[in-house]
């Protein structure tokens, strides 16, 4: 079985390190990790873990709305640098938190840049969205062609739009608390569903980082909540990865 782990801050770990996580990971199937940026600090750590080990962490620069208010002069600038050194790099985290910021700025004018830059250089896009249902509605129809709302555990509403506007759904262990988890995770269409642990800060154990290697049974869980066999669901989440990341099987 392989799988990719479509969200990981392996940049973040503090038990263990990138390194150590990458060859765990390796050994149970997990070939694929996007490392995935939050400041504009973790571009050059990103970028190193990349060509460490390349073809196996994909890079992904970007601003998190969290910090939207932190970010300096000519950021975006700097950022397609990063694009344009890296051309299998992704753009991400991105996205809204109307839960961490009710202001609808700066993080609205932070995210429609980095959508530009997505568009600008045909990179798939990773949305953070956390009680911003209302503020995602002006972007539905303006954004890139491959986007992933990453650890999904919202409502029905928000899903539908996702999916009307072509995007895909990842999911991490975070909707095995969600009350709806079964209606949700049936209504995702098999061939827009990727997997993502978003570690170290999510876990399917508690009081412990999150790690890669948890992705065999996070997928089980979903496999149980569809009613499927776990191989054909490993099987077409991985194809389902590799097609967003634009790589051919």
């Amino acid at each position: 079985m392989q799988f990719m782990d479509s969200h990981i801050h392996l940049q973040d770990f503090k038990t263990k390190n990138a390194t150590d996580i990458i060859k765990n990971a390796l050994i149970i199937g997990v070939n694929k990790l996007v490392c995935v940026s939050a400041l504009e600090s973790d571009w050059p750590k990103v970028a190193l873990l990349s060509e460490q080990f390349p073809n196996i962490v994909i890079p992904a620069f970007g601003i998190h709305p969290w910090y939207a208010d932190k970010v300096q002069p000519e950021w975006n600038l700097r950022m397609a640098a990063y694009l344009q050194k890296y051309p299998h790099a992704l753009v991400g985290e991105v996205g809204l938190d109307r839960f961490h910021d009710k202001n609808f700025e700066p993080q609205n004018s932070i995210f429609k840049t980095q959508i530009d830059l997505a568009k600008q250089y045909n990179r798939p896009l990773i949305i953070h969205a956390v009680r911003s249902h209302g503020w995602l509605d002006k972007y539905w129809s303006v954004l890139p062609q491959k986007f992933v709302v990453h650890s999904f555990n919202g409502r029905r509403e928000l899903l539908n739009k996702i999916i009307a506007a072509g995007g895909y759904v990842s999911l991490s262990s975070s909707i095995l608390k969600n009350p709806h988890k079964e209606d949700i995770v049936q209504l995702i269409p098999p061939e827009r569903l990727l997997l993502e642990t978003d570690s170290p800060s999510q876990s399917i154990y508690q009081n412990k980082e999150g790690n890669p290697v948890e992705l065999p049974v996070l997928a089980a869980e979903i496999a149980a909540l569809q009613n499927k066999d776990v191989g054909s669901i490993i099987a077409q989440i991985y194809q389902n990865s590799l097609e967003f990341i634009n790589v051919k099987k």
